[in-house]
């Protein structure tokens, strides 16, 4: 007696592990096959999607964080780099102690690769393959001004600076007192964040634009959808011929009939063959 088959609802969960290594049980129904086809579609377009996304934002990170202190720069061959010539930044290098210092004062000029001014390092900056080594806070001046260009967190010999005067000068205590009022009232901090802010509205939504939202699945999920109707639509018919025959065999009734399917299919009698079918098979 061959065995008897009955395609439910809860033999899809075993239906989409055996179709991807082409293992059976595979439906022989069109309705089936073209559900199990755009289901698989459907994961694989997704999949190809997302591998592709995340390859694109490590690529990404990698670009912008690759260099991220002076030691970094120092054990690189492939971005040149220097400093504005007979500046103070250029004589800190040439005088540290420090072998990576040290290493990165060679290398500028080895190459001769410094500046004549700050304008001319950020120029080059922004043309790319070269970074420019100078004071912090002009550097993020020209980060918050120019949105292409990114500084190293790292920051080595903090200095403050001062204002000359002759001794016993009146203006000295005067300009004093109203830095410390300035800066007790929180002007100081409003003035930096003012001209130090970056002008590049919108620039991290930029750098996340290659990130993968449900907004450009949208077509994918479209054709899933249609896909899964067509497929529904074809079982329903499917099920309504089948139902029409076998109330015309057995003279029943065609809601009868049909409300017995449904029930053999999303119920518990849907492990139960059907009796007819067993009498053919004998037979």
């Amino acid at each position: 007696v061959p065995a008897v088959t009955v395609w439910t609802l809860d033999h899809q969960n075993l239906i989409r592990l055996c179709l991807c290594p082409r293992a059976g049980p595979q439906p022989k129904a069109v309705s089936g096959r073209i559900i199990a086809a755009i289901w698989w579609m459907f994961s694989l377009v997704l999949l190809v999607c997302y591998f592709s996304s995340f390859s694109l934002m490590l690529r990404s990170d990698h670009r912008h964080m690759s260099i991220s202190s002076f030691e970094d720069l120092a054990n690189q061959n492939l971005i040149d780099y220097g400093t504005v010539q007979s500046g103070s930044t250029m004589l800190f290098f040439k005088n540290s102690n420090n072998p990576v210092f040290r290493r990165i004062y060679q290398h500028m000029e080895r190459k001769k690769s410094f500046v004549s001014s700050m304008s001319e390092g950020v120029r080059r900056a922004k043309e790319g393959n070269f970074a420019f080594i100078g004071e912090a806070v002009s550097l993020d001046l020209a980060v918050a001004r120019f949105c292409n260009l990114t500084r190293s967190p790292e920051v080595v010999s903090m200095r403050a600076y001062s204002v000359a005067a002759p001794l016993g000068y009146p203006l000295v205590k005067n300009l004093t007192i109203a830095i410390l009022q300035l800066s007790e009232t929180g002007e100081l901090s409003h003035l930096r964040d003012k001209w130090w802010s970056s002008s590049c509205v919108g620039a991290d939504e930029a750098r996340s634009s290659n990130a993968l939202k449900p907004d450009d699945l949208r077509v994918l999920f479209l054709l899933l959808g249609l896909g899964l109707g067509v497929g529904l639509l074809l079982a329903l018919l499917e099920l309504l011929t089948r139902a029409r025959s076998r109330a015309k065999a057995g003279k029943k009734s065609c809601c009868v009939v049909l409300r017995s399917e449904l029930t053999r299919r999303f119920g518990r009698g849907a492990e139960d063959p059907e009796p007819e079918n067993l009498d053919k098979n004998k037979a």
